[in-house]
Formats: structure tokens, sequence, C-alpha cells
């Protein structure tokens, strides 16, 4: 990830992005963790269907909140569909996060906007509408399939 001296790349986007779907695959979060500010705050639509507070706030809390939701989850497959650096210290990525539950293989798609601070991400914001119906994969459909 850029430093605070350098503006942020595409590259480091790409870099982080691998990160978080390696970590996923594996189903351990700990290497994420490098990614993120002590003091990172999350917001996602997500929360109020665990009950938590609309602002996550730590490091610690992100991640178990993170944890959280993909818990119970088989083969997950986190990809980049696009992305985009905003601007020097903020980037849009929108992820297809492919997974096996209840028998199925369903596909979220969802857009972060992600904001540093130091080469680390200071906020990660999450964008969806969760009530919306997930995308079932049939058998024909790959984890990677696009269309």
């Amino acid at each position: 990830m850029a430093g605070s001296e350098a503006p942020l790349t595409p590259a480091d986007v790409d870099a982080q992005e691998s990160v978080l779907a390696s970590a996923f695959a594996a189903g351990d979060l700990s290497p994420a963790r490098a990614l993120y500010c002590p003091d990172v705050v999350y917001l996602s639509p997500t929360t109020r269907l665990y009950g938590w507070p609309a602002r996550i706030e730590g490091i610690e809390a992100t991640l178990e909140f993170i944890g959280l939701t993909v818990a119970g989850l088989g083969a997950i497959t986190y990809a980049v569909d696009e992305r985009a650096v905003i601007d020097a210290a903020a980037a849009y990525v929108k992820v297809r996060f492919d997974f096996d539950a209840g028998g199925q293989r369903l596909r979220s798609t969802y857009v972060v906007v992600y904001r540093y601070r130091q080469g680390r991400i200071a906020q990660q914001e999450l964008y969806y509408d969760p009530s919306a119906e997930l995308e079932v994969l049939g058998p024909d459909r790959e984890a990677h399939d696009t269309g």
C-alpha cells in the first residue's frame, strides 16, 4: 500500500484486494489485519441485520464483524469486478463475492469505498441493498464467470 507520501495507485488497490481474496478463500482474516488502521471505521447496511451499530470502530470489532458475516459460508471467492482510485487517499471497488450456503452457490455483488490514512484503510464503506435477493449461480456457472 502506498505510504503517506505517495498517492494511492491502482496497483496498491489490487495488492490490497489480493490479500482480502486470499484471506476469504482461506477462511482466515488475520492476513487482512495489516491492511487496516487500528482505529478503522467500518460502515455497512449489514450491521443492522446482526444487531450491531451502524458505525463499527476499531480493528478488533471490524474483523470480528466481517468474520461474523462470513461464518458458515463455504468456498468463498472474492473477486474485483472493477476498481478505481478516487483520489490520493480513496478508492472504489466493485466486488463479486461468491460462496456456498444452504446447498447453493450464491453471489453477492457490492461496492466498497475505502478511505486511507498513511497507506492503510481508515474507513471502509459497503454499499448494496441488504434486502435484495442473492444471485443463485447455476451448475453451469463457475465462480469466476462474470456474465
